[in-house]
């Protein structure tokens, strides 16, 4: 088994920028340095996925790392760089053509659940592996579906939406979004047939990982990542949710309690 880093200069050019034009949005728009936090981190994800020994293992030895690659590029890193945004620098991002329709609740949950499942049915995914031009198609459908689908969930951009989800209601989008990761990852959990033939033949790092092995851990390794992240961000919803409803009372009580003792001192 040989891991290498790998050097893709288009991987870096997109990183840079990327950094490039956030520097410029925040710098335009006022944005708290503190954002620039989330972003950055969002960046490296982005980076460890494509630009480590990750990247190697994915494309010539285990299945398993391949799904932990693309759940870090569809569900981690997008949820992080849109962390990175304020609800103007939003705003300017969605003079772009299309992309307030497109990051509206019901468009972001399809074009999801297309590029979920879609780049998973075999003959693409086998596609992808055998034909480089073709993984890098792959790995930015990930990244803008997933950007897509947390866009309506993080308050600076989900502000923009003609259709704002309330905190139910993203609980509950939330878990609509789960269901495209289901119909992938159970059916790799639980059959005992390769759906991928190129694992079947790559080399074993383990004898014991048999390609079965490999798969069933892929899917765990993909419901897992997929679980992490929208529990995270739906117990971050409740909280805010519960906290605001408290609030609202207990200003209730004030407001009562201020009028009770206007009325006395008439």
């Amino acid at each position: 088994m040989t891991l290498v880093w790998p050097w893709d200069p288009t991987v870096l050019f997109g990183l840079a920028a990327l950094s490039v034009g956030y520097a410029w949005l925040a710098r335009s728009t006022n944005a708290p340095r503190r954002r620039a936090v989330y972003f950055g981190i969002g960046l490296v994800v982005v980076w460890m996925a494509l630009e480590t020994p990750l990247d190697s293992l994915a494309d010539d030895y285990l299945q398993s790392a391949h799904m932990a690659q693309h759940m870090l590029l569809m569900t981690v890193a997008p949820a992080l760089l849109l962390l990175g945004l304020t609800a103007p620098m939003a705003a300017v991002l969605l003079r772009i053509p299309l992309l307030r329709s497109l990051t509206e609740p019901v468009p972001a949950q399809l074009a999801y659940a297309t590029v979920m499942i879609g780049w998973h049915i075999p003959g693409l995914y086998s596609l992808a592996l055998s034909n480089p031009s073709i993984h890098v198609v792959e790995h930015l459908a990930f990244l803008a579906a997933g950007t897509l689908f947390w866009w309506p969930v993080i308050r600076a951009t989900g502000v923009h939406s003609r259709w704002h989800l309330t905190e139910p209601a993203v609980v509950l989008y939330l878990l609509v979004g789960m269901l495209p990761m289901m119909a992938v990852s159970l059916p790799l959990q639980f059959s005992r047939q390769v759906f991928y033939p190129f694992y079947a033949g790559a080399p074993r790092i383990l004898p014991s990982i048999t390609p079965v092995l490999d798969q069933t851990i892929a899917g765990a390794v993909m419901m897992l990542m997929a679980m992490v992240a929208t529990g995270v961000e739906a117990v971050i919803v409740i909280c805010r949710w519960l906290g605001e409803a408290v609030r609202a009372d207990l200003e209730g009580q004030e407001a009562g309690g201020e009028g009770g003792r206007q009325a006395i001192g008439r």
